[in-house]
């Protein structure tokens, strides 16, 4: 970003870091489990103090993507985990009564079909085997 764009953008710093951090993530730049560069390198990349590097890395986890754990730094969290399991249930409960519709259906249509089968078949005096 330019320095003319920047003065640009009222955001505050660690909101822009923060966002910019967050396109990342979503883009796979940054896969489940990799850790996001140290503070220090993160300041450096954006041209900002550390503590707003730090500001930064803390919204990023209070979007959920990330977890700051000490000594280690912060990790992208694998979100292919975060389901909605209220949700899910209802959802599958929905394609099952909409399944059991279409057997019973199906099975009405499969005994109207044998049984006009089995006339036919003994009309003519044929085996439906």
């Amino acid at each position: 970003m330019s320095a003319s764009a920047e003065s640009e953008d009222k955001r505050p710093a660690s909101r822009r870091v923060a966002d910019d951090l967050i396109a990342r993530i979503e883009a796979d730049e940054f896969a489940p489990g990799a850790s996001l560069p140290p503070y220090r390198q993160l300041a450096d990349h954006y041209d900002v103090a550390v503590n707003t590097a730090i500001a930064a890395v803390k919204l990023v986890r209070d979007a959920g993507l990330v977890t700051i754990k000490r000594h280690v730094g912060a990790q992208v969290r694998d979100r292919t985990e975060d389901v909605d399991v209220a949700g899910e249930i209802n959802a599958v409960r929905q394609a099952v009564v909409g399944l059991r519709v279409e057997v019973d259906r199906v099975s009405a249509e499969l005994a109207d079909l044998e049984a006009r089968l089995a006339m036919l078949a003994e009309r003519s005096g044929s085996d439906t085997t």
